[in-house]
Order: structure tokens, then sequence, then C-alpha cells
């Protein structure tokens, strides 16, 4: 099948539905079941025929028909030079164009029978939701002081480490240092004290 086979059985399908809905519609049930064409001459037939029996059934058609006759300067007309705008494209060019297309046609009517069929979720879980959202803005702002409360004790507290080191043990360390240095020095006086003194007693 080709894509210009595919449009024509796509724009037929749409044709009966929508005979068969404008049928629903206006007699309020369906025909008792009968065998479907299956050529398209016969579709057409079909459709015609049904046109045909819908006229007189009701005389919505004909209403319609003496309404446009009435009011036809109501009805809006392509002026020539818009009518003539065809972007350049011959009759040849312009249904190339049309068929080339026809299949995403149906790929849309598809999708949208799909996007149809599918339910829609019960929005109570979204209200809820939303109920809950100024709660939830208020507890991220108090995640974002918190996290800024706690970013601000750890540079402290890296302060007061690097202070506790300098001070008690790297200061301590000086200290002890310093100390012993004085400590070494005063033996080495005493040490030599001691030594001349004992001279002093060994010559008197």
């Amino acid at each position: 099948m080709d894509d210009y086979e595919e449009a024509v059985l796509f724009t037929i399908a749409s044709l009966e539905s929508r005979l068969d809905r404008i049928e629903y519609v206006l007699s309020g049930g369906k025909k008792p079941a009968e065998e479907k064409p299956r050529t398209l001459p016969e579709r057409v037939q079909r459709i015609e025929r049904s046109l045909q029996e819908l006229s007189k059934k009701t005389t919505l058609l004909s209403d319609v028909q003496q309404l446009i006759a009435k009011h036809s300067d109501l009805l809006s007309k392509i002026p020539d030079h818009e009518a003539k705008d065809d972007a350049g494209l011959d009759t040849a060019q312009r249904s190339a164009m049309v068929i080339e297309h026809a299949p995403s046609f149906a790929t849309t009517a598809s999708q949208l029978k799909a996007l149809d069929d599918q339910q829609i979720p019960q929005t109570d879980g979204f209200a809820k939701f939303a109920k809950l959202r100024p709660r939830i803005a208020e507890a991220e702002d108090r995640h974002l002081q918190q996290a800024l409360q706690i970013s601000l004790l750890r540079k402290q507290s890296g302060m007061l480490v690097s202070r506790v080191k300098h001070v008690h043990f790297l200061g301590a360390g000086r200290c002890w240092v310093e100390w012993h240095k004085r400590l070494m020095e005063s033996e080495k006086t005493v040490t030599r004290t001691e030594f001349k003194n004992k001279q002093q007693e060994e010559e008197g």
C-alpha cells in the first residue's frame, strides 16, 4: 500500500466515523447490523446513501443549505490574490505534499486516541502537596540557616583547635625547651663553682 492509498483509506474511515456519530446524535441509536462494504466504491456509496437517508429523516441539512443560500454574504470569501498565493507550487507538487504528510495524520489521530483512553490521575495528592508547599519552603529555609550555622561553627571550631595547638602544645614545648636550656646552664655554673671552691680548699 502506497502513501496515496493510505491517505484515501484514512479519509474514508474518518468520514465513516463522523457519519456514524451524526447518525447517533440524530437518531439516538444504531442501525441493525449489516455486512460492511469491503471495496472503496462500496464504502463511498454507503456514505452517499447514508447522507441521502439523513436528508430524508431530518430537515437539518436542508435548513443549513437554506441558511447558507440566504446569508451567503456572511461567509468569508478568499480574495483572488490570496487564492492564487500558492507559494509557487503547482497542483502536482501540492498533491505530493499532501500525500507526504498524510501518514502523520493517522499517527496523530492514534496518539490523540491513546491520550483520550488514558485515565486522568487523582488530584488529591497534588492538592495535599500544594497545601504542604509553604511548610516545605519553610523547612528548606530552616535547613539553609542550619547549614550556614554549622559552617560557621566548623570555622570557629577550626580556629579554636588551631589556637589550642599553638598555645598549649607548641607553646608548652617551647617553654620546656627554654627551661631545659636554662637548667643546663645553671647546672654548668654550679659545677664550675664547686670545682673552683674545691681547688681553693686544697690550696689553702
